[in-house]
């Protein structure tokens, strides 16, 4: 677990298991999970932290590591899901844009899915700017909170997400990994905070560049 203060603000980073994503809480406003990942470790992970609240859970993507347990914390603590608008049909369904079947399993979704457009001024309120980050797939997103970057699976402390699966796009993924690396400059941003692996900082950019 690693922990990032800055004031009352704070980004929490729960390692994923096999291959569930990494998951962030963010606390400050309110709780957010980011990425619950796929397994009901996450319940446990929450309860070791002394969670006992979170108000909402926003999907960077729909991919089934991502997303497979947003149903288990709606259960646990009755929060909606957030993602990205074109993406909202994927999660409802459990199609192949989820790829659970690369997986072997079945993805059940949460009942409760928001569209990313009708929350996005709120979550502004709550210190979270969305940007929209298409590569990976085409309604992947990142978020800046604070002073850290959490990138989903377009862009790793040491290389980038896939392109090749459903909705995936090599060109927009670079312009996607451009985006970030403009912001991550304009706004001195040093932490990137994946969907998989360790915590990176501004290197990622460069390692990035190799396999784009």
């Amino acid at each position: 677990m690693n922990k990032s203060h800055n004031g009352e603000s704070m980004i929490i980073k729960l390692n994923g298991y096999g291959y569930s994503s990494n998951s962030y809480l963010l606390i400050g406003k309110k709780t957010i999970l980011i990425d619950p990942g796929a397994n009901h470790l996450i319940l446990e992970n929450l309860k070791k932290n002394g969670i006992k609240n979170i108000d909402f859970v926003i999907n960077t993507h729909c991919h089934f590591d991502h997303s497979a347990a947003d149903h288990l914390i709606e259960e646990e603590f009755n929060c909606p899901t957030i993602i990205e608008d074109k993406e909202v049909k994927h999660l409802k369904s459990g199609d192949e844009v989820t790829v659970s079947s690369l997986f072997g399993a079945k993805l059940i979704p949460p009942k409760e899915i928001i569209p990313l457009s009708e929350m996005e001024d709120e979550l502004k309120n709550y210190g979270l700017e969305i940007l929209r980050t298409p590569g990976h797939t085409y309604g992947s997103i990142s978020i800046i909170y604070e002073d850290g970057l959490i990138t989903g699976d377009t862009l790793f402390a040491y290389g980038v997400g896939r392109w090749d699966l459903p909705t995936g796009n090599l060109i927009d993924l670079r312009r996607s990994i451009s985006l970030l690396e403009n912001v991550a400059n304009e706004r001195n941003i040093n932490k990137i905070y994946p969907g998989h692996g360790e915590i990176g900082d501004k290197m990622a950019f460069n390692y990035a560049k190799l396999f784009l």
